[in-house]
């Protein structure tokens, strides 16, 4: 099996208005961008990669694997993302691993005792939810709760949001709400691509997909314009 310490990664996380890149290189070196995209990511996703391997003197014929974000998020800016990891992928005959909002989440939540509740907003009026564990990886239990009834769903148990406070929506839920342990960069997303690459856990890439529970009206629109 790979040894997957000294190889050089890429993370790629188009999930939201912020484009987070990271590169770990040799045995501990690791660079990261982190920027909001005013356009759409599709403008300057290729130019931020390669300004990323520049600033750490690395060839992209020398990556080793890609991990990305799958969300979920932005259909559009999780597809962007995507499809750039699986056509460097190909050019580079090189592997992918898929890594979630939810399994981020529960890295970052490891050392709490209790079950919590990671809320992601899916439309204005509504939310994804998951409970992760302490010690358990993500179980792939997905809700969607609508906004307003998020502290009902919550009641007095823990909770946290990526890209979303819930102590600030609901005051109620201030004293409950962890949001700021499960901040994130591309790091944490790097660190969990690896061990999955050591574990052998690759995608397919023409299964390879966005985590969605519900479809986008974006993704109607595609599928309808397909078909006609």
């Amino acid at each position: 099996m790979k040894d997957w310490s000294n190889s050089n990664i890429l993370a790629i996380d188009s999930s939201s208005r912020s484009l987070r890149l990271g590169l770990a290189f040799g045995v501990d070196r690791l660079v990261k961008s982190d920027e909001v995209v005013q356009q759409s990511h599709a403008q300057v996703i290729v130019k931020k990669i390669s300004e990323l391997l520049q600033s750490a003197a690395i060839d992209k014929r020398q990556l080793d694997g890609i991990c990305v974000c799958t969300g979920p998020g932005s259909f559009t800016g999780l597809r962007i993302g995507i499809a750039a990891a699986k056509g460097m992928a190909v050019a580079l005959d090189i592997p992918v691993v898929g890594v979630n909002l939810f399994e981020i989440a529960a890295y970052r939540l490891h050392r709490v005792d209790s079950a919590v509740a990671v809320v992601i907003p899916l439309k204005r009026d509504q939310v994804f939810v998951a409970s992760v564990r302490h010690g358990q990886p993500f179980d792939g239990k997905i809700r969607v709760v609508p906004v307003a009834s998020l502290p009902a769903a919550i009641g007095n148990g823990a909770v946290a949001g990526i890209q979303f406070e819930p102590g600030e929506s609901f005051p109620g839920l201030k004293k409950q709400d962890l949001s700021a342990d499960i901040t994130y960069d591309a790091g944490d997303l790097i660190y969990l691509g690896r061990e999955k690459l050591a574990s052998d856990q690759t995608d397919d890439l023409s299964l390879l997909e966005p985590l969605y529970v519900q479809k986008s009206q974006a993704e109607i629109k595609f599928e309808l314009r397909d078909k006609s």
